[in-house]
């Protein structure tokens, strides 16, 4: 690859993984501060104009409600039905957004291990090991792995590899993605002392 197609994908990938999801999250929640800063208008009067830690108090307020909200939609999603809708809504929709998934997986994994279902794997390719994501078993032993690229982790290419040639790795998905995006430096005991090759 050439040095001019080479600064060419780093800029699309900055812009598409990077700028877009930073901008499109500002502007909904600029948006969201809007919507309810017209709603709770009427007791603006009520309020004093002081701010606190610079900001004023309507919009103070407005951050607070949309948390309430957030928080309610929280408990929502708890429910049964709600979890189909939006397993259907991302399975349909969602997957279509450049790096949805792995971004969801290790969000998922911050917010409670048990949420993330995706498994670090090793896979062994003519006597070396290749470090993936296990993202979907078969019940006839063919997983789906992911293979995050260097540096942003969030490309890659996809493989259907039998269980067989698979290893577990015993780590959470966000420390094999720092890995990756340190393209392995200073991560040599990434292993557990228990755990061979």
């Amino acid at each position: 690859m050439k040095w001019y197609q080479s600064m060419i994908k780093r800029v699309l990938n900055g812009i598409i993984l990077f700028l877009l999801p930073v901008f499109l999250l500002l502007f909904i929640l600029g948006k969201a501060i809007s919507i309810v800063q017209k709603l709770i208008l009427p007791i603006k009067k009520y309020l004093p104009a002081e701010r606190v830690f610079g900001v004023g108090l309507l919009t103070l307020i407005s951050l607070v409600l949309i948390l309430f909200i957030c928080y309610l939609a929280g408990m929502l999603i708890e429910q049964k039905r709600v979890k189909w809708l939006i397993a259907k809504l991302e399975d349909n929709i969602l997957v279509f957004i450049p790096g949805y998934s792995m971004i969801k997986a290790q969000t998922s994994e911050i917010v409670s291990e048990a949420a993330a279902h995706w498994q670090p794997v090793l896979i062994g390719e003519d006597g070396d090991w290749k470090m993936g994501v296990l993202v979907d078993q078969q019940p006839d032993g063919l997983c789906m792995i992911f293979f995050p690229e260097p540096p942003d982790a969030k490309q890659g290419e996809m493989k259907l590899v039998h269980e067989s040639k698979l290893k577990k790795l015993d780590m959470p998905v966000n420390k094999m993605i720092r890995i990756i995006r340190k393209y392995g430096r200073s991560e040599g005991a990434f292993f557990s002392k228990d755990e061979k090759i």
